[in-house]
């Protein structure tokens, strides 16, 4: 099985490495990340600008974009043979709930089952430790090889969080929905100059919590896997507009 690694921390970042290292142990791995760090960019792309594709080693390229540029150079760049598996990660924080929907990360796994691939976005949940990366790392291991052969065929996209703590303290596998996230944003002004101001954003991530969500079994000490899907139609709001009933 070929697999394609991406991530948003870019190509230097432990957390593709380490995955690189422990698949490369069983499967045809290639590595296409960014030049550098891209966090929550989500599905961007670049449109109107070349791309610099820079050859690290034998399979390991970098992209000078973001990480839906690096899978679509996967998929058609003619860089590396074609893939059965995009797995973007591990990252080094965690992706949980509604930072699904600015996680370069799991933008990554979008854009490869978007073409028909199975798409998987790793993260280590902490921002704090790259403690446990390795572990992370040799969890995927096994979990590709328990779910080889629905993989090669497209089937799946996955959000998985791995709890930043010692294998002994891991309790499992659990599969899970997203937890709600509440984003507090702020922006601390730096500086004005003239008619220009420079201002940083800041803020806190609060959770609800919900039993049985992501966020709930990570903090319980359960690699969390979320399957996700595409389709954002809101299938009661169609069936009220069409009756007429608004």
């Amino acid at each position: 099985m070929v697999i394609l690694l991406t991530n948003d921390d870019g190509i230097r970042a432990d957390g593709i490495n380490l995955l690189f290292d422990q698949l490369s142990a069983k499967y045809d791995v290639y590595m296409v990340a960014p030049s550098e760090e891209r966090s929550a960019c989500s599905n961007a792309i670049t449109m109107r600008t070349p791309l610099i594709i820079r050859t690290f080693s034998e399979r390991k390229f970098s992209v000078s974009g973001f990480p839906a540029d690096c899978v679509n150079v996967g998929l058609h760049g003619e860089v590396i043979p074609e893939p059965d598996l995009i797995i973007s990660g591990i990252n080094h924080g965690p992706n949980m709930g509604d930072d699904i929907y600015y996680s370069g990360t799991v933008a990554g796994a979008r854009v490869g089952f978007i073409h028909g691939k199975t798409g998987i976005a790793v993260s280590l949940a902490s921002s704090e430790t790259t403690e446990y990366l390795k572990d992370a790392a040799e969890y995927m291991l096994s979990f590709i090889s328990d779910g080889e052969h629905e993989f090669e065929k497209g089937n799946g996209f996955l959000n998985i969080n791995y709890p930043a703590l010692p294998k002994n303290q891991i309790a499992g596998t659990a599969f899970t929905f997203l937890d709600k996230r509440s984003y507090k944003d702020s922006f601390k002004l730096i500086r004005t100059v003239e008619n220009e101001k420079l201002v940083q954003l800041e803020g806190t991530v609060e959770s609800a919590r919900l039993k049985g969500s992501d966020y709930d079994l990570v903090h319980q000490g359960f690699v969390s896997v979320s399957p996700l899907k595409l389709d954002s139609t809101d299938y009661d709001a169609l069936k009220l507009y069409s009756s007429g009933g608004r």
